[in-house]
């Protein structure tokens, strides 16, 4: 499944990009993750808030576009995970599925993540109140 958001931000985008990537490791900001355990450089195990199943995951960092791409291997879900940054927002995109048994929930799944990351961005970088009318 195929989602794509766009998430406002008044950061300069270099500087968005370093405390994303930063972060993403982080588990009380990003709280879909009981646990994340790094194994090298780019690759990482996270055990996941659901069902406390493990996921391997790939987490490549580009500077050269500013975007942090996510890649799941074994574990409930499949495929891919992106946050670009731009001059005045986050745009993410993902494509996912939930693998096995799982599948029929992949939906469910999927829009419980997206919150989860739009939740994640709010805890980095705060609205403005004007922007909270937005949001």
């Amino acid at each position: 499944m195929r989602v794509y958001y766009e998430f406002p931000m008044t950061d300069q985008p270099e500087d968005a990009f370093e405390k994303l990537y930063e972060s993403i490791d982080d588990t009380t900001i990003w709280k879909g993750h009981i646990a994340i355990k790094k194994i090298d450089q780019n690759y990482r195990e996270s055990i996941l808030a659901f069902r406390n199943k493990r996921q391997l995951e790939w987490v490549g960092k580009r500077k050269d576009d500013l975007s942090i791409i996510i890649k799941y291997g074994k574990g409930p879900l499949k495929g891919f995970q992106t946050f670009q940054v731009y001059q005045d927002k986050i745009l993410i995109r993902l494509d996912l599925k939930m693998r096995g048994f799982w599948f029929p929930f992949t939906k469910l799944a999927v829009s419980h993540i997206l919150e989860g990351d739009i939740n994640a961005l709010r805890r980095l970088f705060p609205p403005t109140p004007l922007q909270e009318n937005i949001i």
